[in-house]
């Protein structure tokens, strides 16, 4: 257990030194209110990091014990981070228990870069809204490549890329990281600098691109109904979601095999589904490939209303297609959420194999760009997407006894499991108090993955 925590106080600190960008930001715009509370979240941050890692010895973790470290990372850090919250109590809640569950329910949905809200129409300073993007941005990236690159010994490095599904760019796992965080790193500056010459200020540029670039979204930032603006907006949105392998490729100049198979996929994924979305709907093109792009990579910013997108007889159909975008999410080895669409080529592609399998008894493989995929990954594809499936329809069964329609529930409960954080409105104040943490147990588990929880939970011995 010390070995465990003593890894988690190292995470606690990582994440207590990113806070500062915040306060900088807080003192620079003379935000006195925020200061408090973003420099009491940071000094506890470090505080409680520096002792868990003083008091307990950090060695490297068994696998089992990596998958531990994610899942008590985005239930731990979120009761550090919901202190501004707390503090500043923005909503006004005087019922303690509410008042905890909105403000863990935040930090969650900001961690787990889902982006669903309760605090709708609450005006926040840039300091926070930077916050909420700085948190987002190490519950995003920050949390598994900085600290794998330059902190962890390359063995342990190695177990967590297989829980996140990570790749080798090189033949060093370490290297690999560093060069996903450096290329991450210029890309963010690149965009921040191009939303600065749109009319964005440095604060709210910084806070747009570190929030859209992990996939995230910022529902208490009012976007500006910028054409130019929004196209940009796409392009960090398709990045986040598009598996490394590709920005890699594209970044180095290196134009050969650059496009994947997932990634021709998802592109013509959210090609068809905005065709459907313009053609049914009463969104114009720009629009419609907006919104298609928005869910597909799981991001979430949106700015039209899902109940009134088309007529009443259309509105639940339309629903179905985003419903579906957001199961699938975006691509493998990217910060999207969704079960992948690596996952569903395989998939799909191992159906006739496992067919002809079984009717000629010949032991035929399954190959995905060039790799065989042995039948005990197969087997995990499969029961991933079962056992989410089946948590989605049970979470939206549950809602239907508050009255709920299944479809819509559906929707609201898969927003938060696939990390999306599109709302057709269910997700506010009023929600119940054991609705609100269905939905964070939902966000958590789809941050951390169905496996990863499961392996971490088992009382399995690992050998």
């Amino acid at each position: 257990m010390k070995p465990l925590l003593a890894n988690l106080g190292f995470v606690l600190q990582f994440a207590g030194f990113f806070v500062l960008i915040p306060i900088i930001a807080a003192f620079y715009l003379n935000e006195t209110e925020a200061l408090i509370p973003l420099l009491t979240t940071s000094i506890s941050l470090l505080v409680t990091g520096f002792l868990l890692n003083a008091l307990c010895e950090r060695k490297v973790l068994s696998f089992k014990n990596s998958c531990l470290l994610l899942c008590l990372v985005f239930l731990i850090l979120p009761l550090f981070t919901s202190i501004p919250c707390q503090y500043l109590n923005p909503l006004k809640i005087s019922n303690p228990a509410e008042k905890f569950t909105v403000c863990y329910f935040e930090s969650v949905s900001t961690s787990t870069t889902t982006g669903l809200t309760l605090m709708k129409n609450v005006s926040l300073s840039k300091s926070l809204i930077l916050y909420r993007s700085v948190i987002q941005w190490v519950g995003g990236i920050g949390l598994i490549f900085i600290l794998l690159s330059f902190f962890y010994p390359a063995d342990f490095a190695d177990r967590i890329s297989k829980l996140i599904d990570i790749e080798r760019i090189t033949e060093k796992i370490k290297k690999s990281f560093v060069i996903v965080v450096l290329i991450y790193a210029i890309l963010t500056g690149i965009f921040i600098s191009i939303f600065f010459f749109l009319g964005y200020d440095i604060i709210d540029s910084t806070s747009l691109v570190l929030s859209t670039i992990v996939t995230g979204s910022l529902p208490v930032q009012t976007i500006p109904d910028s054409f130019l603006l929004k196209i940009f907006l796409m392009v960090v949105m398709i990045i986040g979601a598009t598996n490394f392998w590709v920005v890699y490729r594209i970044f180095n100049l290196k134009m050969k095999k650059t496009f994947t198979r997932e990634f021709e996929v998802f592109i013509l994924l959210i090609l068809i589904a905005t065709l459907f979305v313009f053609t049914f709907s009463n969104l114009d093109l720009f629009s419609s490939l907006f919104h298609v792009v928005s869910t597909s990579s799981t991001t979430g910013i949106s700015y039209v209303d899902f109940n009134k997108i088309a007529s009443p007889s259309l509105v639940q159909p339309l629903k179905i297609i985003f419903i579906a975008l957001m199961f699938i999410g975006g691509c493998s080895f990217s910060t999207a959420g969704g079960i992948k669409v690596k996952r569903i080529i395989i998939l799909f592609k191992s159906i006739p194999i496992l067919i002809k399998r079984e009717l000629t008894k010949k032991s035929e493989k399954i190959v995905y760009e060039g790799k065989e995929i042995e039948d005990s990954e197969l087997m995990e594809h499969f029961l991933t997407v079962i056992l989410s499936v089946f948590l989605i329809f049970i979470s939206a069964f549950i809602f239907t006894f508050y009255g709920f329609s299944f479809e819509d529930s559906i929707f609201e409960t898969l927003s938060a499991f696939s990390t999306a954080g599109v709302s057709i409105g269910i997700t506010s104040l009023s929600l119940s108090l054991e609705l609100k943490w269905l939905l964070i147990i939902l966000m958590i588990v789809g941050r951390i993955e169905i496996f990863t929880l499961l392996i971490g939970m088992s009382r399995v011995k690992e050998d």
